[in-house]
């Protein structure tokens, strides 16, 4: 009762910043915990661990945007219009509050996950993020950068995205939150990446002048986090809406909606925001193709 406790979700949606520290926290004490207790499945434990301490809140945010779709029919379109920004008279609306929310949370894990990459000793990196350094290299691998592999990626990478969001949606309409644990597991993997990137820069940073310096690393940091950032951002983003409009059907079945014009109203507003969702896909996939390999830490 401790750590779900440390914001209110009001507060979390009014101010979204302060959700940075605390998701950072929740992936930190996941992480040593994880190993400390369960060292042999520390990689799996400590994304579960850090989901546990962050479901209360994502319920109640969900909970939150649920309440304003039943009370406004035109939800979608707020959504769409503060997402994208066209409408500046909808500023006050808790559903331009989501994105930053969404981007705030996902940037405590993924760079808690980055930071403790870096900074713990090998072995035990080896031990807590094995997994996603597998995951990673599956991803990865035959990937040349070149123009004739450029479309086979941005198709494999777009179904394997797509596939993610269906889990999303479905495991946030049978768990109500739920979904949260792939978003977790998703910030685990690009946090992975992030600080993998960045040790490697350091590396041959130190190998080509003997040493290391704050300009060093601060260019590998900035550099790493920019490069996996760019597409990270939107993928989760997606992830998230999906998982938004999985709880609203979710919290339309608990409540027993079924043939009523609520429930109606809330499938058009899911339909809508999954489709909002594979747009964002399409987008970060086409980034992930083009423009991040050719970010390289030196």
């Amino acid at each position: 009762m401790v750590l779900e406790d440390l914001v209110p979700a009001i507060q979390a949606e009014q101010k979204p910043w302060f959700i940075f520290p605390i998701t950072f926290l929740y992936a930190s004490i996941a992480i040593f915990l994880a190993q400390w207790i369960f060292p042999s499945q520390a990689a799996i434990v400590a994304v579960f661990l850090a989901t546990l301490a962050s479901m209360p809140l994502m319920i109640s945010i969900i909970g939150f945007e649920k309440e304003k779709e039943e009370r406004d029919k035109n939800y979608l379109q707020e959504v769409v219009f503060s997402f994208f920004g066209k409408i500046a008279a909808i500023k006050s609306s808790s559903s331009e509050k989501l994105l930053p929310f969404f981007i705030f949370m996902f940037l405590g894990f993924s760079v808690a996950f980055s930071f403790w990459f870096v900074v713990l000793p090998k072995d035990t990196v080896i031990n807590l993020f094995y997994l996603q350094m597998n995951t990673i290299k599956e991803i990865n691998t035959g990937f040349s950068g070149n123009i004739s592999a450029i479309g086979f990626f941005f198709t494999r990478i777009l179904l394997n995205n797509l596939k993610v969001l269906a889990f999303c949606v479905l495991f946030s309409i049978i768990y109500g939150a739920g979904a949260i644990f792939i978003l977790v597991w998703n910030a685990s993997v690009i946090g992975t990446a992030i600080g993998d990137s960045i040790k490697t820069a350091i590396t041959g940073y130190a190998k080509v002048t003997g040493f290391t310096t704050f300009a060093g690393y601060s260019s590998a940091i900035s550099t790493g986090m920019f490069r996996y950032m760019l597409h990270g951002i939107p993928e989760i983003l997606a992830y998230f809406v999906g998982a938004l409009a999985g709880g609203f059907i979710s919290v339309a079945v608990v409540k027993h909606e079924f043939g009523s014009e609520k429930f109606e109203n809330t499938i058009y507003n899911a339909m809508g925001l999954i489709v909002i969702a594979i747009l964002i896909l399409v987008l970060a996939a086409m980034l992930e193709v083009t423009i991040s390999p050719m970010i390289s830490a030196r």
